[in-house]
């Protein structure tokens, strides 16, 4: 059937697929035309599997009626899902044993006829992944939206991608939020230019995005998701308080100060579009939706205010925290 030796985990070897429930709904309709209602994750050893409840319509011409009762969605761990004899032996297995007669799971065809498929799970907030935002602007309706985001995917293929040997890599948190950043006010500090009040940053939480990739993206998707959030001043003014604070314990390289304009416009890219088709899919996950009433404007802005334009604004503001500084 197989080769015994491919199916022995190699010690060290981490083998139990890395999926987020989140993207289960994604999986569920572009693999089976369904639609699910609720997603629930069962114990599993090594593979990955889910409870899903789906609604009553079906795009599949292999389901006709959908079950109430839902379906268990599999996926197999990294060492068998390279045995595909070993899995067809599993499904032949489970068809000879339902024809005796006892109860069994039964196997569902997806969309294509076949009873297993192999996927690539997109990570959405991973940046390295920004040109298969593509594959979701079905979730923007707005035809002038979508040109948009098209025009920041491709600037990001051009002016990024071919410099990725030239920026530093590290172990980045990949979610620097303003839902992850804890802070406390502290009295008694003087107030810089355009802030209310100090506060300092006291915890930073939520490492469920870490991943080995480029320092800068981490820088960019501070400054994104702070404009986004910013309603004191200009919100095109944001990345220019980060970096001061930044750069005061961390340096940057030329290139990598070149490409954070565009990274910046490209992490916000990802979370609208991700945003859009999250609620296209299933239009009741109003959460998802959060930046997009101020992240849609921000994006045209920041995509159309020029290069030497931000870099200025930045500039000069890190120039007023180094003044303010020596005072």
């Amino acid at each position: 059937m197989t080769d015994q030796v491919d199916m022995i985990q190699v010690v060290g070897e981490k083998i139990k697929p890395f999926v987020h429930m989140k993207h289960i709904p994604h999986l569920i309709k572009s693999l089976y035309g369904l639609t699910v209602k609720s997603c629930k994750e069962l114990d599993s050893y090594i593979d990955k599997n889910y409870h899903v409840i789906v609604t009553g319509q079906s795009e599949n011409p292999y389901i006709k009626h959908p079950e109430e009762d839902g379906y268990v969605l599999k996926i197999l761990n990294k060492m068998q899902s390279k045995n595909l004899l070993f899995v067809e032996a599993q499904h032949a297995l489970i068809t000879h044993v339902a024809k005796n007669g006892i109860p069994v799971p039964y196997i569902v065809k997806n969309l294509k006829g076949e009873d297993m498929s192999l996927e690539k799970i997109y990570h959405s907030e991973n940046m390295t992944e920004i040109e298969r935002l593509r594959e979701f602007l079905v979730g923007v309706q707005d035809e002038n939206k979508k040109a948009l985001m098209t025009e920041i995917i491709d600037a990001f293929n051009k002016e990024v991608v071919p410099k990725y040997q030239l920026l530093r890599k590290s172990i980045i948190h990949g979610d620097v939020s303003e839902s992850n950043i804890i802070v406390q006010d502290i009295p008694g500090q003087k107030v810089a230019s355009g802030e209310p009040r100090v506060c300092d940053v006291s915890a930073l939480i939520d490492f469920n995005n870490m991943v080995s990739s480029y320092t800068v993206f981490d820088v960019a998707i501070c400054i994104a998701y702070m404009s986004i959030q910013c309603k004191e001043f200009d919100q095109r003014d944001v990345g220019g308080h980060i970096l001061a604070g930044y750069l005061s314990v961390q340096s940057m390289n030329d290139t990598e100060r070149e490409v954070l304009k565009v990274c910046v416009c490209a992490r916000i890219a990802q979370s609208l579009v991700m945003g859009a088709y999250t609620y296209h899919m299933d239009p009741s996950n109003v959460y998802v939706l959060n930046t997009a009433a101020r992240g849609w404007p921000l994006a045209s802005l920041m995509w159309e205010t020029p290069q030497h334009e931000i870099d200025a604004r930045w500039k000069r503001i890190m120039e007023e925290y180094e003044n303010f500084s020596n005072e």
